[in-house]
């Protein structure tokens, strides 16, 4: 008897519970059908950003759905993403509460993963204050540089050879992150280095897709063993980074500002002076969870932008030699890119905002949440909504780009070869106020890598392949927009 009734009674909590969110959704956009508990879990496997499309076709540009029990409504549209990011940035400013954010963000340390709070506020324009310096200055350009020559002088080395360049791009843009960062530059065989390579690898493979306690806080107190890795891996990740911050106080000097690291020691420092530091708010744990974000940003994204970049260009061989081209006259051979130098290249910046575009590489961004209840296009949207901008829609939408399939530089450019307005679909790093803090950065950087290896090598599709694949690689699951494995060979210019 007393097992029937503790089953009528779970039975009947799931039913009420079902039915109460079934009345909630009457006031909110329009969806499918969810089943209790599980909700619509189904539709957010593989690369739900395709299935999001489809769902347009019969429920509009915006709708809701149920990731286990936790509302969602996702955007699909430029109007209705501009309205919820940028016209109620807000309202839509916030964060999921996620298991997985907090193993890796102590708790909420972070600026890409914490929610909107006064804290955040401070810490994000600290941030940019310090990427602002770093990215204008000489130090940028200067660790780029010493990155590329070793690569070039090892890519020469494979000349007529057919290569997946893939780990060589991963240990060119870490070098270059970690000059960033916090100042040390690697040997390729360096046990630190590899170290770091392997975290990252290890922690998105652990938790690209998150976990099951993340829509489910009941799950949270079990100790399961992905869980329990995932610990493990931040550990072991931020302690390396503490290591970087400790140092760096040590030896920090004002007037020889090395780094993203002694610039947030400095933001700090200034922030104290000015009277709104405080104790709670910027602390070491803030600077340790910046430099992660850096990081993590800065890895990730720049290698699937310069992974896709050489494909693209591999399979447009008249485009690449426009944009070769191009820095010939504009920089010439004598000396790598520089910043400077992306005013004269309007067809080089427009080639890298197409890959941008095609590329989608953070097709769903980072979910926001609802910080109030509000509105979107008149429906109710409760406060702690997950809010899903498809980014990948609004970058293949037919409506704005008319062939968005198509590989075409010349749509960001003027009939006079001259850049023209960013469109306001092209949202590589999101909008509003939670777009990515480091964007400033990524340009910079892409700009100089991707400039310093098409003014050295000519990279071509192997002879007896056919067109190569441009949907992204179901690996990337939700989070990334990765290219498929790909070959190509390498001729120096002369």
């Amino acid at each position: 008897m007393w097992l029937m009734t503790i089953t009528v009674g779970l039975v009947t909590l799931v039913l009420v519970t079902w039915l109460r969110d079934y009345v909630k959704r009457w006031r909110m956009p329009p969806g499918p059908f969810f089943w209790p508990i599980i909700g619509n879990l189904f539709l957010f496997g593989g690369q739900p950003f395709f299935t999001f499309i489809e769902l347009t076709k019969r429920y509009g540009d915006v709708f809701s759905l149920k990731l286990g029990m936790t509302d969602v409504v996702v955007l699909n549209s430029l109007d209705t993403v501009r309205e919820a990011l940028v016209k109620k940035s807000v309202d839509f400013a916030g964060r999921p509460k996620t298991l997985t954010a907090d193993v890796f963000t102590e708790g909420g340390k972070d600026i890409a993963f914490t929610d909107y709070s006064p804290t955040w506020k401070l810490h994000r324009k600290l941030f940019h204050s310090a990427t602002r310096g770093f990215a204008s200055g000489k130090n940028l350009q200067s660790n780029v540089h010493e990155s590329l020559e070793e690569t070039i002088a090892e890519f020469s080395k494979m000349e007529g050879r057919v290569v997946d360049l893939e780990e060589y791009i991963y240990n060119l843009v870490y070098n270059v992150i970690c000059s960033a960062a916090f100042g040390v530059r690697y040997n390729m065989d360096d046990e630190e280095f590899n170290t770091l390579i392997k975290l990252t690898k290890d922690t998105n493979e652990v938790f690209g897709q998150g976990l099951l306690a993340d829509v489910y806080p009941l799950l949270r107190p079990l100790p399961t063993p992905t869980i329990y890795t995932g610990k493990k891996l931040a550990e072991q990740f931020l302690g390396i980074l503490g290591r970087h911050l400790e140092h760096h106080r040590e030896t920090f000097d004002p007037s020889n500002l090395r780094d993203i690291t002694d610039h947030m020691i400095k933001a700090q420092k200034d922030a104290e002076e000015e009277g709104i530091y405080d104790v709670t708010s910027l602390t070491d744990c803030h600077l340790r969870q910046t430099i992660a974000d850096v990081f993590f940003g800065g890895t990730d994204t720049t290698i699937i932008v310069i992974r896709w970049a050489i494909l693209f260009l591999a399979a447009h061989p008249e485009i690449q030699e426009k944009v070769a081209a191009e820095l010939d006259s504009a920089v010439g051979r004598d000396r790598l890119p520089e910043l400077s130098d992306r005013e004269t290249t309007p067809y080089m910046e427009a080639a890298i905002h197409e890959v941008m575009r095609m590329g989608s590489i953070a097709p769903l961004s980072i979910p926001r949440a609802t910080t109030v209840d509000t509105t979107l296009r008149g429906y109710q949207i409760p406060k702690g909504t997950w809010i899903m901008p498809n980014l990948w829609a609004l970058h293949h939408d037919p409506a704005t780009w008319g062939d968005p399939d198509v590989f075409r530089p010349e749509r960001f450019l003027d009939e006079n070869g001259m850049p023209v307005p960013k469109p306001a679909a092209l949202m590589p790093f999101s909008a509003g106020r939670r777009a990515c803090p480091g964007e400033a950065v990524a340009k910079a950087d892409t700009f100089l890598l991707l400039g310093g290896l098409v003014q050295s090598f000519r990279f071509t599709i192997p002879e007896g392949e056919g067109p190569p694949d441009f949907s992204p690689d179901e690996r990337g699951g939700s989070n990334f927009s990765l290219p498929s494995p790909y070959k190509v060979v390498m001729t120096c210019r002369k």
